[in-house]
């Protein structure tokens, strides 16, 4: 059994014990094949809550700043997530997103950047598309709402894949990441639920 694996199954334990859990349309993820997660980000709990109820791995791209502790930095790289210059081009990790996701593996990705509260808007980062685009991978929009307050509901929606072999073969241009990050946004939105 992987750490991964271990760590996921601790995460679905205590999350019985402290939330009620509705969940629906989890037959979207594929379950093989490289794919982009996107999901929406209102609370420091929302990765946790994608990688326990995720069926296979996922690899999360995780801001830098989280691997500056030695400790901390050694758990995400156990649990499978690599940092990220939110500040810059990060180049290195573009490549390593598009390796993932061309040998076959689940990247989670927080389209907003940051965590952005209800009502709040935050315009998400063309990145989600670049990766998927480079990867050649669908992009399953997920929208996760809850106050994740004691057994309080937390809502999980996985939407259905977008696949986007119309932009192939076509120059990747900051027009064409913004229109599919809005498309995906706006199916993350369409699937929240009020709490």
């Amino acid at each position: 059994m992987s750490f991964y694996t271990f760590a996921r199954g601790l995460v679905k334990i205590y999350y019985k014990f402290a939330f009620r859990m509705d969940i629906q349309g989890e037959e979207n993820i594929p379950a093989e094949g490289g794919v982009v997660l996107c999901c929406n980000h209102m609370s420091n709990l929302d990765p946790t809550t994608m990688a326990g109820f995720v069926r296979r791995p996922v690899r999360y791209i995780a801001k830098k700043e989280l691997f500056e502790k030695r400790w901390s930095a050694k758990l995400l790289s156990a649990l499978g997530a690599f940092p990220v210059d939110r500040q810059t081009t990060d180049m290195k990790a573009l490549k390593t997103a598009i390796k993932l996701l061309k040998n076959g593996e689940a990247l989670g990705i927080f389209a907003e950047g940051t965590r952005v509260k209800e009502g709040e808007a935050k315009a998400a980062k063309a990145g989600v598309a670049l990766f998927a685009l480079k990867g050649e991978a669908p992009i399953v929009p997920i929208c996760i709402s809850s106050k994740y307050k004691f057994r309080s509901v937390v809502h999980i929606r996985y939407g259905k894949p977008i696949y986007l072999d119309e932009y192939k073969g076509q120059k990747v241009t900051t027009e064409m990441m913004e229109e599919i990050t809005e498309k995906v946004m706006e199916k993350v939105r369409e699937m929240r639920v009020e709490v």
